[in-house]
This record gives C-alpha cells, sequence and structure tokens, in this order.
C-alpha cells in the first residue's frame, strides 16, 4: 500500500514542492489545513453521540425536580418513582400514588380533595403526548399543536366516549431543548378550559432539572404510617 502511495502522483509533486524551499512554507500550510479538518470532524462525531445518549436518558427520566408555575401559583419539588413531595401555597405535601398528605410536625394529614390536576401533567405524560406528532422549530422549541380530544384522552379519567366535538380543537405544547436534552415544557391549555368551562388558569410552564433526587419515600412513608 506505502509503495502505491509513493507512486502516486499527486504524493510526487507534493514531495518535489516541500523539496523548493519557496513552496515549503505553502506545502505546512496544507498540511496544517487537513489536520484541522480531521480534528474538527473527529470532535463533532464525538459530541453528536454524546448529546444523543444525554437526550435519550433525559426524556425517560423518571428522578427529578422540577417547578410547576401559572396563574394560580408555584409548586416546586422532586418526584421519585412517579411519587412526589412538594411545597404549595407554603405548605409541605407528599403524594404516594394513592392521596395527597399535608406534612407537619413531623406527621401526615389526609387531605381528601387535594386538586393534583396539575402535577399530573409529568414529563412521561407529555412524551407521550407529543410522541408521532409533528412539530414546528421555534428557538429551541418544539411546538407541537395536539389534538384535545388525545389530551383528554390522557389527562381525565372517567373521560366521555364521545370527544367529536373536541377533535375541532388544539392544545399548544412546546419542549424547550439544549445540549443536555429536554429541560422546560409550556403548555397553553386556553382551548381545554373554555371546552370544560372552567376558569383559564393561563399557561403552564413546567422546569425539569435532571439533578440526582435520593429515594425520599420510606421517610414519608414513615410520616404517614397509620393515617386514615
Amino acid at each position: 500500500m506505502f509503495k502505491k502511495i509513493k507512486e502516486n502522483p499527486y504524493y510526487m509533486k507534493f514531495k518535489e514542492m516541500r523539496a523548493d524551499p519557496k513552496l515549503k512554507p505553502i506545502t505546512s500550510l496544507i498540511l496544517w489545513f487537513i489536520f484541522i479538518i480531521i480534528v474538527v470532524i473527529f470532535v463533532r462525531g464525538t459530541i453528536g453521540d454524546s448529546n444523543k445518549e444525554i437526550k435519550t436518558v433525559n426524556k425517560n427520566i423518571t428522578n427529578y425536580e422540577f417547578t410547576y408555575t401559572n396563574n394560580k401559583g408555584v409548586i416546586f419539588g422532586e418526584s421519585y418513582n412517579d411519587k412526589l413531595k412538594f411545597i404549595y401555597d407554603g405548605n409541605r405535601y407528599y403524594y404516594n400514588l394513592e392521596n395527597v398528605y399535608l406534612i407537619k410536625n413531623q406527621s401526615g394529614v389526609l387531605v381528601p380533595n387535594f386538586d393534583l390536576n396539575v402535577l399530573k401533567i409529568s414529563p412521561k405524560m407529555i412524551n407521550n403526548l407529543v410522541g408521532n406528532l409533528t412539530y414546528n422549530t421555534n428557538g429551541e422549541a418544539k411546538e407541537y399543536a395536539v389534538p384535545l380530544s388525545r389530551f383528554l384522552n390522557l389527562y381525565e379519567v372517567d373521560v366521555e366516549a364521545d370527544l367529536s366535538l373536541a377533535n375541532s380543537y388544539n392544545i399548544i405544547v412546546k419542549v424547550y431543548e439544549n445540549e443536555k436534552g429536554i429541560y422546560m415544557y409550556n403548555l397553553d391549555l386556553t382551548n381545554y378550559y373554555n371546552f370544560r368551562g372552567l376558569s383559564n388558569d393561563g399557561i403552564l410552564t413546567i422546569d425539569i432539572y435532571d439533578s440526582k433526587v435520593h429515594d425520599f419515600t420510606k421517610y414519608y412513608e414513615e410520616l404517614i404510617g397509620g393515617v386514615v
């Protein structure tokens, strides 16, 4: 193989140029340019593979910190295997997939009528909501027009069978990504509120922090032990 390279006319011409003191600087620039191209291609390939891996992990995240914001206020908390601990209106709560408990004085008090609806809109639900839908790109955001009927089927437990009227409306979902993956969701639920005759709570913004959330469930299960 090396013999063929040495016999190549381009290689022979390049060798002659290297031997000429006047042309040697030009050949050095050519070699440097080729080296830069190789380095850039290698770095881009490495970063591209790394980003793909990070985004895959981020989209399937189950343990994370979150902030929900709309006209009703702000909810900050953590999720661990779909169980939640969160702070709302100055109070601390725990949700164990069945009930919501107010945590106070190192004990848990059952809150039977707590409105948990907004927290049902989790990253897992949103990813299912926009799955297989096309989107428009707006900066770092992917903007989806989600059929209202699709949202109702995922969001409401006892949804009515006939959703033909809902098929005429969409809700707008924006998914924000950067080099580390998804970090924010933005939902315009105006058509949902109007369809159900509810007061409009405004744009719902969900910030996701892909941090190391430790298992807090054992501690809270002990606090609510024996609560009826």
